[in-house]
């Protein structure tokens, strides 16, 4: 018996949660996740010599959704989104092991390429009820921080 049935329907509804109910940076990352899924389902389903090689397309997507977790953490006023991309950037950095050691075993260099998305998909839910909370508390936070800051005035000397 295989989980991936099990993490498509975690998948599904954390995500479907985020796109209802989240604020900016939760749907945006729901995006994310939506685009990085199905592009490993495009890129993954023909895995040259079942995980022996790094599957460049996976890296590549892999690579991309660390790109834009970080991008989002970086710009979001939320603290979830951290971890999240430090999931993802030790999946990457799974994958660079890999490359680095090419005697790593199969088996063990599929899961653990897969085995933090679990936790992801959980920040990102997280992240909607704590949103979803703070709404309810009505506690104003925005959802993003600002493009620029503005320049701290000197003190006199």
């Amino acid at each position: 018996m295989t989980s991936v049935p099990f993490f498509l329907a975690f998948f599904t509804s954390a995500v479907a949660y985020a796109l209802l109910r989240g604020g900016g940076p939760e749907r945006v990352t729901a995006a994310a996740y939506s685009i990085a899924l199905a592009g490993s389902l495009v890129v993954g389903t023909h895995v040259p010599g079942n995980f022996r090689v790094v599957p460049i397309g996976l890296f590549s997507v892999d690579l991309a959704l660390l790109i834009a977790l970080c991008v989002i953490a970086i710009r979001a006023n939320r603290w979830w989104i951290i971890p999240a991309a430090g999931c993802q950037l030790v999946t990457v950095l799974v994958h660079a092991g890999k490359a680095l050691h090419p005697a790593m075993i199969p088996n063990s260099y599929a899961f653990l390429a897969d085995i933090l998305s679990w936790p992801m998909v959980m920040f990102l839910a997280a992240g909607v009820w704590a949103y979803r909370r703070r709404r309810a508390k009505r506690i104003t936070m925005p959802d993003w921080k600002p493009f620029s800051v503005p320049p701290r005035s000197r003190m006199p000397s």
